[in-house]
This record gives C-alpha cells, structure tokens and sequence, in this order.
C-alpha cells in the first residue's frame, strides 16, 4: 500500500513539475535566443552586455517587451 502511495505522488510531483509553468514558458519562447537582428525585428527587446556591481558579467539577450499598463484606472481627485 505505502508503494502506490509513494508512486502517485513521483508521479503527480512529476506531472506538477513538467505541466506547472507552461504559461510563463510560453509567454517567453517568442523572444528568448534570439539574435539581435531577429529579436528587435520580432518586437522584442535587445539587452546589451553589462557588468554587474559584484563583478559578474551578463551577455546580452532578448528579451520581451514589457507590457503596458492600464492608465484609464481612476485618479483620485485633488482635495481643495
């Protein structure tokens, strides 16, 4: 019995680990490893290579564009 139990739960960790991100993966397949040339020509962000403060450096990648907010929330009214 403690068989069963441990095998659906590899296998339900299993299925959770592989189907859990797919949106967040989706979301970025259309711009990650691509070139420069190709990844500003499909509305992705180019990010150059940089240094970072503890030394470390970063290559540069593509990226997705960040997404706009929504600005037609309502603003609060000045007071007076």
């Amino acid at each position: 019995m403690r068989l069963i139990v441990r095998l659906t739960a590899i296998v339900a960790f299993a299925a959770m680990a592989h189907f859990g991100p797919v949106s967040a993966r989706a979301a970025d397949s259309a711009c990650k490893g691509l070139e420069q040339t190709r990844c500003e020509s499909q509305g992705c962000s180019w990010v150059k290579s940089y240094k970072t403060a503890k030394g470390r450096d970063v290559s540069a990648f593509c990226r997705k564009k960040p997404e706009k907010k929504n600005t037609s929330a309502v603003l609060p009214t000045p007071k007076g």
